[in-house]
């Protein structure tokens, strides 16, 4: 095509052209948000990739912390996989951002970095030693276990608070509603 007809046919070959562009434009927009430490998507990875560390990791940890483990990062599937996600407040997407990245598997990194070091060093270690060790076990596993509970009780009501905002949102727009279109005040 010539110039004059490009000129004269903004939805010819120069509308293609602009299509073009804005669908790369686009595209490159959206692999910026999904690659993102906060998008929808990236923290479903980050949630999957977590399960697959906890499964590892199960033969170190007690059961009720696999079970803990495992309630958090359903709870945020959950979250992430329900009809609100493309609408999670960023402060409730960067929350879960760090639960996934630091809290979660920071707890359970520490646990079983506190029950290697508390293994006895040589096999023929006395039982005081033995005690001691056992001793430090039990209070790594008590903690570990009270982090868990801290963290999906924190999961859930990151949920709760981001319901909460939409339902808020909803009622205020219902009294401006009904502020602005209600009975007004001339009628008789």
């Amino acid at each position: 095509m010539g110039l004059l007809s490009r000129l004269f046919d903004p939805e010819g070959s120069s509308g293609r052209l602009r299509a073009q562009a804005e669908s790369r434009l686009q595209s490159a927009s959206q692999a910026v948000t999904d690659s993102s430490g906060d998008s929808v998507q990236a923290l479903l990875r980050k949630n999957q990739a977590l399960i697959l560390e906890i499964n590892s990791s199960a033969g170190e940890l007690p059961t009720i912390g696999v079970v803990l483990a495992r309630a958090v990062t359903d709870t945020v599937r959950e979250v992430l996989t329900s009809g609100e996600a493309d609408r999670l407040d960023i402060g409730v997407r960067v929350a879960i951002n760090g639960t996934l990245t630091d809290y979660l598997p920071g707890s359970i990194r520490a646990y079983v970095g506190a029950v290697r070091a508390a293994a006895p060093a040589h096999r023929g270690s006395s039982s005081a030693e033995e005690r001691s060790g056992g001793a430090r076990i039990e209070t790594a596993t008590d903690a570990l276990v009270e982090q868990l509970t801290t963290l999906r009780r924190s999961v859930e009501q990151l949920a709760e608070a981001s319901r909460s905002r939409d339902m808020q949102a909803l009622q205020v727009h219902g009294r401006f509603l009904e502020d602005k279109f209600g009975e007004s005040d001339l009628d008789l």
